[in-house]
């Protein structure tokens, strides 16, 4: 069986016709080992970045209009930020901010990592890219990204929702659960408890990467099950020259000139997939005399 057969880096919704609920499962493995590869993270940092884009993959599948999710873990800890962005078009990237020197035992939770005083917080923002953004912000009181997202589901939502996080080396298998409206009261919550413990039973398992037709009804025994064509997810990073140049400008001359005049040029590097941009000083002061700011032709990017 081939990756593409099994399912990975690809994610795919189904609904049950016979039970109230629907749901995203999603496979990754070589797109998060990409995202990954240019960043000495920790185990357990690298464990909570594949956890969160996993989760973050599966609700920007939700998205109806072009947009950005972004999901964070904010504290003072050893590691004060996590992120993971995911679009509507399945791509996505993620960072992780780590102190220096920090010392991250190999079984640290992501509240000890985070913020062990208890005082993390989880941040998702929605960012489309015509109307208002919306973000919401509450207090990490779990310490798996599984149970956070959950609790954030459940009372955004007004519906029960859970949620399936589990890794096997260096990819990641993640589910969401969601319960529908009532046809039958009383009867459709016996359905649905009896549902989310089937898909309990399935993540007790080893991980078995079977194509998720199959996946699936191994796991809803006699249910009937659509399963819609899976969606390729992928690693991409949208940073640009562009946009370094509009991030300087921002900053302003007055700030950025002196680091010009000592170094000659202004160094900076994506956060996110490692490239690097170098602006020299006489490029710099263009940016800030020129009437076309954006125009970024002379300037050159190393990575």
């Amino acid at each position: 069986m081939d990756r593409s057969t099994a399912g990975f880096d690809q994610l795919t919704r189904f609904w049950l016709d016979t039970a109230p609920a629907r749901g995203v499962v999603t496979r990754l493995d070589e797109s998060l080992m990409r995202s990954l590869a240019d960043h000495c993270y920790p185990e357990p940092v690298k464990s909570m970045l594949r956890q969160m884009t996993g989760a973050c993959v599966m609700l920007a599948s939700n998205l109806k209009q072009p947009a950005t999710i972004v999901m964070q873990v904010q504290g003072s800890g050893a590691v004060p930020l996590m992120c993971v962005e995911a679009t509507q078009a399945l791509t996505f990237r993620a960072y992780a901010n780590v102190r220096e020197d920090a010392v991250i035992p190999a079984d640290s939770t992501l509240s000890a990592m985070v913020d062990p005083a208890s005082a993390g917080r989880f941040v998702l923002t929605i960012d489309p890219e015509v109307g208002q953004m919306y973000q919401s912000i509450v207090a990490m009181e779990d310490t798996s990204v599984a149970k956070i997202l959950e609790g954030y589901l459940i009372n955004s939502q007004q519906t029960d929702t859970r949620v399936w996080l589990r890794e096997d080396g260096e990819a990641i298998e993640a589910a969401i659960l969601e319960r529908l409206p009532d046809r039958h009261e009383g009867e459709d919550f016996k359905r649905w408890l009896a549902m989310a413990a089937l898909m309990d039973d399935t993540f007790a398992q080893p991980f078995m990467p079977f194509p998720f037709d199959e996946w699936l009804r191994m796991t809803f025994v006699g249910e009937d099950v659509r399963v819609h064509p899976a969606q390729i997810v992928s690693f991409a990073c949208p940073c640009s020259l562009d946009r370094v140049l509009n991030a300087l400008k921002l900053v302003g001359i007055d700030e950025l000139l002196p680091i010009a005049d000592e170094e000659g040029e202004i160094k900076t590097q994506c956060e996110f997939c490692g490239a690097r941009y170098v602006v020299s000083r006489s490029q710099l002061l263009s940016l800030f005399t020129r009437a076309d700011a954006g125009d970024s032709s002379s300037a050159r990017t190393l990575h």
